[in-house]
């Protein structure tokens, strides 16, 4: 069977009018579920008049270094990120990190701790779909995604160019998704746990895609656990409840963040840069980290210490 082709990927719109300074804050790439490389999606946020841009991979910061040439190149700030998968009483709950040192140690132990895991997790999820009399050659997987955290999405993509499954939806309706015969449960940290890494490593704790029954004293203490922003708005978040986390953000100090959640070019509403964060709220996230402002990959600026985030 053959591996999955790869065709020139579409990132987002033709090149926009100039627009005022803004950032798209959550964005994937080929490092773990996304489709684009993290060249291609900071062509893309230049291309769109972005000030800067935001690479939050999955449990994975190997992105950062590879989009830095190309973010100094074109002039752009590049915002070292992550996105740290981790549960709440048994609830996923995805915990985003800005400005954090894309080196320390500790992150960077506790990520590649969760990819070992996810292997593991590829690996049995292949032998089940065998069972079922399905089958994925894992190493021409693996080829065709070098970078990649393996996970659903690839399998699913393999099902369907391999012409096991009709489509995507096909895949996870009957085999991947959640309660489907193949699924295997994915490994996460303790919410607390990813809140405090991120913190270590120097940067902004935010809670990602924030669920829609949301109460504000949960995120009270998502707030006295060290979280520093929450996302406010981005595609599938309700107007209304995106005004709300707003005013929820004000009471309690948290920097309104926004962002596409990028992953491929082939969703309406999520090109790179489709939803931004402003410039006015992108400052307070920067104040929060307490760290210096990094421009196109260079320590330029002074530091930001009129405000940290305690």
């Amino acid at each position: 069977m053959n591996a999955p082709g790869r065709t020139k990927r579409r990132v987002g719109p033709p090149r926009r009018p100039a627009r005022p300074p803004s950032a798209d804050l959550h964005v994937h790439t080929t490092h773990s579920d996304g489709g684009c490389s993290p060249g291609e999606v900071v062509r893309a946020a230049a291309n769109v008049g972005l000030t800067a841009l935001a690479i939050t991979d999955h449990d994975t910061l190997s992105a950062i270094a590879v989009a830095r040439p190309e973010a100094a190149r074109l002039g752009l700030e590049l915002i070292p990120g992550v996105e740290l998968t981790a549960a709440r009483d048994g609830r996923e709950v995805h915990i985003l990190g800005h400005f954090v040192r894309d080196d320390d140690r500790g992150l960077v132990a506790a990520t590649s701790a969760l990819r070992e895991a996810r292997a593991r997790r590829i690996v049995e999820m292949v032998d089940r779909l065998s069972a079922l009399g399905l089958s994925v050659d894992l190493e021409a997987l693996r080829r065709t995604f070098p970078r990649a955290t393996l996970g659903r999405k690839h399998l699913a993509d393999w099902l369907v160019s391999t012409g096991q499954v009709a489509g995507r939806r096909e895949a996870f309706a009957r085999f991947l998704g959640d309660d489907g015969p193949a699924h295997v449960e994915k490994p996460r940290l303790l919410w607390a746990e990813a809140i405090t890494l991120i913190r270590a490593a120097g940067g902004v704790a935010g809670l990602a895609h924030p669920p829609y029954d949301l109460r504000s004293n949960t995120l009270r203490e998502f707030v006295e656990a060290g979280l520093g922003s929450i996302e406010v708005d981005g595609p599938g978040i309700d107007a209304r409840l995106g005004r709300r986390w707003r005013a929820w953000a004000d009471e309690l100090g948290l920097a309104p963040i926004a962002g596409t959640d990028f992953h491929a070019g082939d969703r309406p509403g999520r090109w790179v840069g489709a939803v931004t964060t402003p410039e006015a709220d992108l400052a307070l996230l920067r104040v929060k980290s307490g760290q210096w402002s990094v421009k196109a990959g260079e320590n330029t600026s002074q530091p930001f210490t009129s405000r940290s985030d305690s």
